[in-house]
């Protein structure tokens, strides 16, 4: 069955996939934004042209009563920067396919890439993925990101951007990590999403499970049939099956005070999911007791601090030394476990089918 439908893919044309568009917010910057071009490009405000076609090559953009560019106060709140139809706009120097947004924002400006979705995948897929992985590999991150995005597009409830270009929506960087395996595996997937009954998918994904996936509901109330969990036995060759960290305790009051944390006299954990993840801590300290989700502490303390929240704590004085397993959320596709499972000859829809049960593929 798996054979037929690949074919059934394969063979569909790829001009049946509708173009999307996403608005990917890059940085928020209280400065200035430099944007330059391989050609002239032209400047709009809410779809009226501000410049003539060809009257930029470099614009040094600030913030004073409007978006100022050049010095120049347009009075605009948001203008447009649009490339010739051959030229690249490059944001502080890295280069982005399509145009820019910038808009003045609580002090700020924040810089948008309007972009089509399949240039989008460009610039995710080799900051997902290490794009020597295998192609099978590849092509299922293709599959699970394009998923991911056009979901954010049409569920979002933010006017200004569809997701952002962090790990906080996916990891997106531009034109400038572009590499030829990874453009494979999206021109071989083109158009190809993951869909439940009909509707696109929420195709959370992680680099390293080391146990069971984790139910999305248990750990965020998102109850799909798909987010449920599965086994991933196969994802031990992570560098991050399983981890140390020390965090000073000082470090650790410091993040939490603003929570009106104070001096910290235990951290212990308090509930478990079904995988064997915490989901929440109980923390006494001297303005009482707190309990936070252990999410909420990895987040605070860094991506990088806490790689995981399964996790013990093995020493509790001025060091916390933990010991730890996995990288990420739990949710969804392991990324290590999809390595394994590429090199062992699985097929890309069998991998998106095995971490999503019950979802099809089908074209956007």
């Amino acid at each position: 069955m798996a054979f037929f439908l690949l074919l059934f893919l394969v063979f569909l044309p790829p001009e049946k996939a509708i173009a999307e568009t996403l608005r990917v917010t890059l940085m928020e910057v209280r400065g200035v934004v430099r944007l330059t071009s391989t050609k002239p490009f032209s400047v709009q405000a809410g779809g009226s042209r501000v410049s003539e076609e060809a009257a930029y090559q470099v614009a040094e953009i600030s913030l004073r009563k409007g978006v100022t560019v050049n010095g120049i106060d347009s009075l605009q709140k948001m203008l447009t920067f649009i490339p010739q139809r051959s030229g690249k706009l490059f944001v502080n120097g890295s280069p982005y396919a399509g145009s820019v947004l910038v808009k003045a924002k609580n002090g700020a400006l924040s810089v948008v890439n309007e972009v089509d979705l399949e240039q989008y995948l460009q610039g995710v897929i080799p900051s997902e993925m290490p794009p020597d992985w295998p192609m099978e590999a590849l092509k299922t991150q293709s599959v699970i990101s394009r998923t991911y995005a056009l979901y954010q597009k049409r569920n979002t409830k933010n006017g200004e951007y569809d997701l952002p270009a962090s790990v906080l929506g996916q990891v997106y960087k531009g034109e400038s990590v572009a590499h030829p395996r990874t453009a494979e595996a999206i021109e071989k997937t083109r158009g190809i999403i993951v869909t439940h009954k009909g509707n696109v998918a929420l195709t959370y994904f992680h680099s390293t499970s080391a146990g069971p996936t984790e139910d999305a509901d248990e750990r965020w109330g998102i109850d799909y049939p798909y987010l449920k969990g599965v086994s991933c036995p196969l994802d031990f060759a992570s560098p991050y099956f399983s981890w140390k960290k020390e965090i000073p305790l000082s470090n650790l009051e410091d993040v939490l005070n603003k929570s009106g944390v104070g001096a910290i006299a235990t951290l212990t954990p308090f509930s478990y999911s079904k995988a064997g993840r915490i989901l929440r801590v109980r923390i006494l300290h001297a303005n009482g007791e707190t309990f936070l989700k252990a999410e909420d502490l990895r987040r605070l303390l860094g991506y990088q601090t806490l790689p995981s929240t399964h996790f013990k704590i093995d020493t509790f004085g001025k060091t916390l030394k933990i010991s730890g397993m996995g990288w990420g959320h739990g949710v969804g596709l392991c990324q290590w476990g999809t390595k394994i499972m590429a090199e062992r000859g699985l097929l890309f829809d069998e991998i998106v089918r095995y971490y999503y049960p019950g979802t099809e593929l089908s074209r956007y």
